[in-house]
């Protein structure tokens, strides 16, 4: 189980009452106006919040005759709160348009929190691994227990969650969407949990990067040493993979962020791009390459040979063939395509093939003479290469912590 699974099972374990109660307290400044806006009892409400505080082990509030305010802490956490809201208010939006004429399409309770925390870790369960079985190994649930949960979700809508034509269930449309919305809304609850947990100067929690193929030979591995150098209690790990998967992961809250070649979003994006630095693309080669110890050579002549290129689609391969086109060449005869830098390595040391890539992917095998650098400039090839984010929610402190060390680190390797 990595550490966003660990954080999310703590997480689960949060009423979504007490939380719905929390942020309602914090809204109406008392218990009393805030038990008679959700329409429960003021000694509820009183108790939903003391459970709540001793689960964090944290005062969310300070009392007095004033009535209930927000600690700093608290204040911070309600308004993690109020960003899960807000994400199942966009899964509301979403359930309209699929439900359109059916029951239950306004003010349902799957979209105000006062559905069993159980119940959405039973259908996330079940969306991710596609077998109940697995799911509710993954939970501590019996099977019965799993179906049950779905079931009721399903009532609540009048809506299916899962298709079962085949083998296994897969989620519908709209059970995709509200997997994607309740993940997020999750992962910015736990990102409430790491803020409380880190507010005495020691940052807590866990953070997930997704690389792309620039970022995984030096800056995220340099990285990560320098952040467990000085926060060892934090955990970290990479998920690596073509950029697609990767954004949609970090849009439903699986990743935190994303390091590499950056992208157009275009305008009204939910995400958000930082560039750190502009990289340049080189040609490389095997050392047993015979255009290696060449003082230059021309475009004409690397064409003679096969290449490995980066997929369509990419930034790389869409600079590289916008280049050819610049110098009025047409594309290598004979291309290999693959994101995996130890297929290329592995092609270039075993033929004359030779590959588009960054120096820095190749700085070790450089620095142990196995690949070359050959000497020709691919004019107007650079690309942006940073730190991909959702736009509309605040990284969660091991987050931030990252970003911050990512940017030390690009200037401490010279790459501004």
């Amino acid at each position: 189980m990595n550490g966003h699974q660990e954080a999310a099972q703590n997480v689960y374990s949060l009423s979504l009452r007490h939380l719905k109660a929390a942020r309602a307290t914090a809204d109406h400044g008392s218990v009393t106006a805030a038990a008679n806006s959700l329409n429960r009892s003021q000694s509820a409400l009183t108790k939903a919040l003391g459970e709540l505080e001793d689960k964090l082990a944290i005062r969310l509030f300070d009392r007095s005759s004033r009535g209930m305010i927000p600690t700093p802490r608290g204040n911070a956490f309600i308004q993690r709160i109020r960003e899960a809201e807000n994400q199942f208010a966009e899964a509301e939006a979403a359930y309209r348009l699929h439900a359109r004429g059916r029951r239950n399409a306004v003010h349902n309770p799957v979209f105000t929190l006062d559905v069993s925390r159980k119940r959405f870790a039973a259908f996330i369960a079940l969306h991710e691994t596609g077998d109940v079985s697995a799911a509710a190994e993954s939970l501590g649930q019996t099977r019965a227990a799993v179906y049950s949960s779905i079931r009721h979700l399903e009532s609540l809508l009048n809506l299916p969650l899962f298709e079962h034509a085949g083998p296994r269930p897969t989620s519908t449309v709209f059970g995709n969407v509200l997997a994607n919305h309740t993940k997020l809304a999750f992962a910015l609850i736990r990102h409430g949990v790491d803020e409380l947990r880190s507010a005495d100067g020691v940052t807590q929690g866990s953070v997930v990067i997704g690389t792309l193929p620039y970022s995984r030979t030096v800056l995220t591995p340099r990285t990560i040493h320098r952040v467990l150098e000085a926060h060892p209690r934090l955990k970290i790990s990479t998920r690596e993979g073509p950029y697609a998967i990767l954004e949609a992961a970090l849009r439903n809250g699986e990743l935190d962020l994303i390091i590499g070649a950056t992208r157009d979003l275009g305008t009204g994006s939910n995400l958000a791009t930082e560039v750190l630095f502009e990289d340049e693309l080189s040609v490389i080669a095997g050392q047993d390459h015979p255009l290696v110890g060449a003082k230059t050579v021309t475009l004409p002549k690397l064409l003679e040979f096969g290449w490995v290129l980066p997929m369509q689609q990419t930034p790389a391969r869409a600079l590289f063939d916008q280049y050819l086109i610049r110098e009025g060449v047409a594309p290598p005869e004979q291309i290999v395509e693959t994101s995996s830098l130890s297929t290329v390595r592995g092609l270039l040391l075993a033929s004359n093939r030779l590959a588009l890539l960054s120096r820095h992917q190749v700085h070790f095998d450089e620095v142990a003479g196995l690949l070359v650098a050959l000497p020709i400039h691919l004019a107007d090839t650079s690309r942006p290469i940073g730190i991909t984010l959702r736009a509309h929610t605040t990284p969660s402190p091991a987050a931030r912590l990252f970003c911050d060390e990512l940017r030390n680190m690009t200037a401490k390797l010279d790459l501004v």
